[in-house]
């Protein structure tokens, strides 16, 4: 006799069981499928071990701006630091990787360890012509620093293109520096609406307000601005040089410092390139608008004004913020003289 069939009906007790396991078992599946196709994007980062010692890096990023009472050669300590790993070391290794992308042309090879070179040979004798020639400038301006404070001097001489953060200490009367970082300044060389980049004392003035970058592609897919929300600082309508049809003309530019694509403009950092405007790193973007190196205007601004939507609430303004963007030339027919 044949051994009767076992019944396909299962007990409620078992259907509810089989019900729990799917339940708990699809959302795992659809979750682990989501984040292996994504690269876990929504998984934050772990918490250091409770032993791991804080550098003086990130114990500087969370102290400044937090006492007023500093003294400017101390925050000048914490503002090295977090230069250095902020700024230097992000164009040093965005070099080296380009440097690598190009192993099959040696001559472009050539050039971006040029640059690198230079930026890691910056000795004082370049630091000490950069004290004379803020000095030199400032005072063919007919300005002074009132105080002490941070300002950025931009050298545009085609063989060094760098750009300096330094502060003015009125307690010593002397110019110190946190570091250097490379730019792109004009390239008159491209015709059309290329500009040298002038030279001079720029103030950062509400007259010529501060905005922020779309990150909108043209159609060339150049991000010109930067990524989305990089600081833009507008010195306002400059006179300079250009080429027009056979020869040169000075004519009117609007003066701009601000991030450039950060794939296809920040290698080309280190070069004349921009239409006369001074085009920086994210990283440095980044310093200057989050310790308000040159926002001393803006900071009184949003004292009256705290739901200012230019400034980040997250910001941390350094204790001796400035005003004054120094754009010089290291080119010795170019550089000016200061007053005896």
């Amino acid at each position: 006799m044949p051994t009767p069939k076992k019944s396909r009906n299962k007990s409620p007790r078992a259907r509810l069981a089989t019900a729990f396991v799917a339940g708990i078992a699809l959302p795992v599946c659809l979750a682990a499928g989501w984040h292996a196709a994504y690269g876990q994007q929504d998984i934050p980062p772990a918490p250091p071990p409770p032993n791991v010692r804080v550098t003086q890096a990130s114990l500087s990023q969370e102290s400044v701006g937090q006492s007023a009472s500093l003294h400017p050669q101390e925050e000048l300590a914490q503002m090295r630091a977090i230069f250095q790993q902020g700024v230097r070391k992000p164009t040093l290794d965005r070099l080296e990787r380009t440097k690598k992308m190009w192993a099959s042309a040696p001559k472009i090879q050539q050039i971006i360890e040029q640059r690198r070179h230079r930026l890691e040979q910056l000795d004082q004798a370049y630091f000490d012509f950069a004290r004379k020639d803020v000095v030199a400038q400032m005072a063919k301006a007919g300005l002074n620093f009132s105080g002490t404070q941070y300002f950025a001097y931009a050298d545009r001489n085609p063989q060094t293109q760098f750009i300096l953060v330094g502060l003015y200490d009125s307690s010593s009367d002397r110019i110190e520096f946190l570091g250097a970082d490379l730019i792109s300044s004009g390239n008159i060389e491209k015709g059309g609406d290329y500009f040298v980049t002038p030279t001079g004392v720029f103030e950062n003035a509400l007259e010529n307000f501060s905005y922020r970058a779309m990150g909108t592609p043209n159609q060339d897919g150049w991000r010109g601005l930067g990524s989305k929300d990089s600081r833009v600082w507008d010195f306002g309508d400059q006179k300079s040089l250009k080429k027009y049809k056979a020869g040169e003309t000075i004519s009117q530019m609007r003066l701009l410092m601000h991030s450039t694509d950060p794939d296809k403009g920040e290698p080309r950092l280190g070069r004349t390139d921009s239409k006369g405007c001074v085009r920086i790193s994210q990283g440095l973007n980044k310093f200057l608008d989050t310790y308000a190196i040159l926002d001393r205007n803006y900071e009184e601004w949003a004292k009256t004004r705290p739901d200012s939507w230019l400034l980040k609430k997250d910001r941390k303004p350094v204790t001796y913020p400035g005003r004054f963007l120094i754009i010089g030339d290291s080119a010795p027919q170019m550089q000016a003289q200061a007053k005896p």
